[in-house]
């Protein structure tokens, strides 16, 4: 299915594009105060993770194991990453054919769309899988996975906008809890000797850099990463 510019809410175009960029939009103000008010302790230090994980060239799979590291709950780090990517999902299902037309974001969807389609291309038994399929390639922590490339993908594979938000959610949901449910426990495990907690800690955080430098160096030589584009 071609993500064409039809109308989707109200019949007035300027009114119905407003409702597609406002709706997504809306998310990230929305989620700063539901974490300042539920969580204002916690609150500056996940502004920075989400600030850090939109902007590139950091991805989750770097910074929800460095929240783990640092001790702070793993159900409030899944669902802040999950609902950053819902986000850039949904904006790019609703509105594709205005974001592909503008400069520095067309050409990152261009790039974006390119690396889900060799995905698909290298892996035809998630092709065939359809939605499990799209569910999957939105769980796995890899270049070309995450909100955005899960919508780019999905409309690769032909799916509808409500289809792809679904399956692009769950597996958002499920590879941000999986993630972080997992740093969290390995460095509970971890924090129980002081000597291997520090270690545990020095080890997490060698790789979260590893791994920044090696997106720094790819932001530089092809542009922004598409990981996890948001």
């Amino acid at each position: 299915m071609d993500w064409k510019g039809d109308l989707l809410f109200v019949s007035d175009p300027v009114f119905d594009r407003t409702l597609r960029l406002g709706l997504p939009l809306l998310m990230y103000p929305l989620y700063v105060l539901v974490l300042v008010l539920a969580f204002p302790d916690r609150a500056p230090v996940y502004l920075a993770l989400v600030t850090a994980y939109i902007v590139p060239p950091v991805g989750g799979e770097t910074l929800i194991p460095l929240a783990a590291a640092l001790g702070y709950p793993w159900w409030l780090t899944a669902a802040s990453f999950a609902w950053v990517d819902i986000a850039g999902c949904l904006l790019v299902a609703l509105n594709a054919d205005l974001l592909v037309t503008l400069p520095y974001i067309g050409p990152a969807l261009s790039r974006a769309a390119c690396t889900a389609g060799a995905f698909f291309e290298r892996h035809p038994a998630l092709r065939r899988l359809s939605y499990p399929g799209l569910v999957l390639f939105t769980v796995l922590p890899f270049a070309g996975s995450g909100g955005i490339g899960g919508a780019l993908a999905g409309r690769l594979l032909g799916m509808g906008r409500c289809a792809v938000v679904i399956c692009v959610s769950a597996g958002c949901v499920v590879g941000s809890a999986l993630l972080a449910f997992g740093a969290g426990a390995a460095a509970d495990l971890l924090r129980g000797s002081c000597t291997a907690g520090t270690v545990a800690v020095v080890l997490v955080l060698a790789g979260a850099a590893t791994l920044l430098l090696y997106r720094v160096a790819l932001f530089h030589k092809d542009g922004p990463p598409i990981s996890r584009d948001r």
